[in-house]
């Protein structure tokens, strides 16, 4: 970065950025911006974005991961009144989409609204995911000049600022996952590691988190750490599911995770003084790491995640003093080379 940014203004530029999955190349500057003391920073050609760090002749080698994708839609036909059909890239919440305003990414960015029928006429006031249609209020003859099947599109969502340190917006997930690697990597960049560290901003985690799955594949790390977001604790929420927001991260515990991993994890979250909540599964975790761990022989996983709420909608809500203690506690895992025998 040209200039110190804090975890706040990191947060705000990745989430500016679009990236519905499948277009993560336009993460790729962003990203390479603000890790530019990094000894490289690349693309591999699925949209997986890696940075190295550390010492490339080290014996152990990490990978951190955090998804780089975002929840959007996609165009799937143009009617003859030129509306707009859409289906959803990701599980985007579709009890939130009547009426809100989205961009079309066509030939040039276009404003549309995700028609609504109104409640009056609606027999049960649900949509569908066949069903989701847009206005972009553009001429019938335009429509088809600007916008392509297969165009990708964003709910709209404004950065807000909340009480607590609390942060609105749509792409929290997992772009806070993002901000943490990043503000983690800066935390290091004066650090002499014992490790090679790679750092992956994932492609697809969304759609079949193939982009974890290739990384891992040609990576071929000794040990990983995943992050993610976790269900943020509000009503209708689990309790055992879920972590308060302002109070640290969520520890997952699974049997496709790496015990070693997990207590180590543990571990530096109470030397540094941070709070946990845990998530514990009875098979897979929901997250790449249920890809990574199968990569090769084999890469033994953690997963800590950031409690969010409203998740999969364009209002989503973490913490930043919570993305703050995650960064650190990473910066730490990496500084005593991970897990011991993991």
């Amino acid at each position: 970065m040209k200039e110190e940014k804090n975890m706040k203004e990191i947060l705000r530029h990745l989430c500016i950025d679009k990236g519905v999955s499948g277009s993560e190349e336009e993460l790729f500057h962003t990203v390479s911006d603000m890790l530019e003391f990094a000894s490289s920073v690349r693309m591999m050609p699925n949209g997986n974005i890696i940075a190295e760090m550390g010492d490339p002749n080290a014996e152990k080698h990490i990978l951190f991961d955090a998804h780089a994708d975002r929840i959007g839609l996609i165009v799937t036909y143009i009617n003859e009144e030129g509306f707009l059909k859409a289906e959803p890239v990701g599980g985007i919440d579709l009890r939130t989409l009547p009426g809100r305003a989205v961009t079309v990414f066509g030939k040039e960015a276009v404003t549309g609204i995700i028609c609504s029928v109104p409640p009056h006429l609606s027999e049960d006031g649900e949509l569908s995911k066949d069903k989701i249609w847009i206005d972009t209020g553009l001429a019938k003859e335009t429509v088809r000049e600007k916008i392509a099947l297969g165009d990708k599109i964003l709910l709209h969502g404004s950065f807000k600022e909340l009480l607590g340190g609390n942060i609105a917006m749509s792409g929290l997930d997992n772009r806070s996952g993002c901000a943490v690697l990043i503000e983690c990597a800066r935390l290091l960049k004066e650090k002499k590691l014992p490790i090679r560290l790679s750092l992956v901003f994932s492609a697809q985690e969304e759609t079949n988190e193939m982009g974890a799955a290739t990384a891992a594949f040609a990576l071929n790390a000794d040990e990983a750490v995943i992050v993610d977001v976790g269900f943020g604790a509000q009503d209708g929420v689990p309790i055992e599911k879920s972590g308060k927001l302002g109070e640290g991260a969520i520890i997952s515990i699974s049997p496709v995770l790496s015990r070693p991993v997990t207590k180590r994890l543990q571990q530096i979250a109470d030397e540094i003084g941070m709070k946990c909540s845990y998530e514990v599964c009875g098979d897979g975790t929901g997250t790449n790491a249920d890809r990574i761990a199968a990569a090769k022989g084999g890469i033994p996983c953690g997963v800590i995640s950031i409690p969010c709420k409203n998740m999969h909608t364009p209002v989503e809500v973490v913490n930043l003093s919570d993305m703050q203690q995650i960064a650190k506690l990473l910066s730490v895992y990496a500084e005593k080379g991970g897990a011991v025998h993991a």
